[in-house]
């Protein structure tokens, strides 16, 4: 923009001056759209300026440079003053925040959704993608707690490999066991019918 102001002027282009006057009504709209902050005040430098870049926009019709200045950005200032008076700065509601999460969406659109009702279905697959780290992250923290109790531990004091800070300590109450040896023991218990298909139906679903 600021490159070519010295070249497009009014009498060396017509047309590419009428577009700098458009491109610069057009930055301070979406400068003052933008703001985080708006006031009374704010809202009606909009409107002042939305008159303006119509304007611009108008005289830009009498040219060949673009047969349809009403691009869906252009279009959706027509309503912004209302938008921000009844939801808040548009970074309430923009998209952008969210930019890098369309890959992965559009990946779990594509692969893993049978292309009908795929909202619940692309929730959960983000619910996955989710557990996956989370597990992942609880996996390498506690490699690397082990790595550093191993490397720091002379193995005297049994109790030093399983403490974090003051009273916590990583394990569980109970020893380990295996999957056989729950199904053996609460053979009796009807709860634990299927116990293997209910646990892979949990984890299947859960995770």
């Amino acid at each position: 923009f600021y490159a070519a102001v010295n070249i497009l002027t009014s009498t060396t282009s017509r047309a590419g001056y009428q577009l700098l006057c458009m491109i610069r009504s057009y930055l301070k709209l979406d400068t003052l759209i933008g703001l985080d902050v708006h006031t009374e005040k704010t809202i009606s430098m909009i409107e002042d300026e939305l008159l303006v870049y119509r304007s611009y926009v108008r005289h830009l019709d009498d040219t060949d440079l673009k047969e349809n200045w009403n691009f869906p950005k252009a279009h959706l200032w027509k309503h912004v003053t209302h938008d921000i008076r009844s939801k808040g700065v548009v970074r309430n509601y923009s998209a952008r925040p969210n930019e890098k999460m369309h890959g992965p969406l559009k990946d779990a659109y594509q692969d893993r959704s049978n292309g009908r009702d795929v909202a619940g279905q692309i929730l959960c697959v983000d619910h996955h993608q989710l557990a996956i780290k989370l597990i992942q992250m609880c996996i390498d923290s506690e490699n690397e707690r082990a790595g550093h109790v191993s490397h720091n531990n002379d193995g005297d004091n049994e109790d030093d490999g399983g403490t974090f800070e003051g009273n916590t300590k990583l394990g569980a109450p109970q020893p380990p066991i295996s999957l056989s040896d729950i199904e053996a023991t609460h053979r009796d218990d009807r709860a634990f019918e299927g116990f293997r298909r209910k646990l892979k139906t949990f984890l299947n679903t859960c995770l």
